[in-house]
């Protein structure tokens, strides 16, 4: 997949009063809230996800909408994490759940009732999934942001800050809706959406798509306190300059997640039945793919 920076134009913004504006500067924003993540020991975050996706052509018309709620805890200096999913689909009402722990340098996944205990080979890697909000702050820092003024949140006082990712990062949040959209399609779509060779730059795809980010950060502690991450995606024949019956695909995720609990007592323990496991590689249902913008 080709990657080419370019400018991208950033929605307009509310215009704020110069005291406000000489307050602090998105650089010296991000440079302090890269260093409050960096001192932390323990953690909790709570994500609410909603999937929407409709596809049209001659004969059908069909939508698939989920919503995924997340819970976890992190706890740095005794290296250990869990996390809890609940995806529900709701146009069948069906229900899939997965919770994933990292302890003692190993990871479980309970899918349902099973348990599984998985092969790795990089148990830090691992971890650093588990210990997401590093990766929150980094994806604040390759965006272009504004503060756009200053809320409450979880009774601190934050700066709200709105922008959007660099190409680069864009590309891969579309990538990640192309390819959900491929694997849940209800009619045949091109091979092309499932070839890594993928190329946007023999589309219009990012012409009739949209990815914005907000975030709250504390003013006190410089911690980030949520993060919405929203992006659009339309997909036709016509936008990915190929010869195709008429199709229609339109995409949308909205992510909220909140993070909070900072350096108070985290225990995270692995239940007993988790002893009652096999061994096997990653795996899950294709409805996870939809919700793979920021892990886990």
């Amino acid at each position: 997949m080709k990657f080419e920076l370019a400018l991208i134009a950033l929605f307009s913004l509310l215009i704020l009063p110069a005291a406000f504006v000489q307050d602090v500067s998105v650089d010296q924003l991000q440079q302090m809230m890269t260093q409050s993540a960096e001192n932390l020991t323990t953690y909790t975050y709570s994500r609410t996800a909603e999937s929407e996706i409709v596809y049209s052509n001659d004969s059908q018309n069909e939508r698939f909408d989920a919503v995924k709620t997340t819970q976890g805890r992190v706890n740095l200096t005794a290296q250990t994490g869990m996390w809890n999913h609940r995806l529900t689909d709701k146009g069948t009402g069906e229900v899939l759940t997965w919770e994933g722990y990292f302890v003692n340098g190993s990871e479980y996944w309970k899918e349902g009732q099973n348990w599984t205990r998985f092969n790795i080979t990089d148990a830090a890697a691992v971890f650093e999934d588990y210990n997401e909000l590093p990766s929150q702050v980094e994806l604040l820092n390759y965006s272009y942001l504004e503060i756009v003024g200053t809320e409450s949140y979880g009774g601190e006082d934050c700066y709200k800050l709105v922008g959007t990712p660099i190409p680069m990062i864009v590309q891969t949040i579309l990538g990640v809706q192309l390819f959900a959209s491929y694997l849940s399609s209800p009619f045949p779509l091109p091979d092309d959406f499932s070839n890594e060779s993928f190329d946007f730059d023999n589309t219009d795809l990012q012409n009739h798509s949209s990815v914005t980010v907000t975030a709250w950060i504390s003013k006190e502690t410089s911690l980030l306190r949520r993060i919405d991450i929203d992006s659009g995606l339309t997909i036709t024949p016509a936008i990915l300059n190929i010869t195709e019956p008429k199709f229609r695909i339109e995409t949308t995720l909205n992510e909220t997640t909140s993070y909070g609990n900072f350096g108070e007592p985290v225990q995270i323990v692995l239940p007993a039945e988790s002893q009652n496991q096999s061994f096997r590689m990653k795996g899950a249902d294709w409805r996870w793919a939809i919700f793979g913008l920021v892990e886990p």
